[in-house]
């Protein structure tokens, strides 16, 4: 197994690490978001929350997720 200096390793990473942000904010970029989309119309929002409910409960149903505790559930592959 490869012995690592901690320090070291840390030093190199926030090199890197600067680097990157760098670079990133070299880039023009001024008044930008990384991202964009639309605003989602106000009736869309809902319709979509209840189909993903809808698509929650039969993965249920189905045994597709199964609840395994509170908040928690498992993701079975082969059903």
């Amino acid at each position: 197994m490869r012995k690592i200096n901690f320090d070291t390793y840390i030093k190199e990473m926030k090199k890197k690490s600067l680097r990157i942000y760098t670079r990133a904010e070299s880039v023009d970029t001024a008044g930008k978001s990384g991202r964009f989309h639309k605003p989602r119309d106000p009736v869309e929002d809902p319709t979509l929350f209840m189909l993903d409910r809808i698509r929650w409960q039969k993965a249920l149903a189905g045994g597709r997720i199964e609840k395994i505790g509170p908040r928690r559930y498992r993701w079975n592959e082969n059903e």
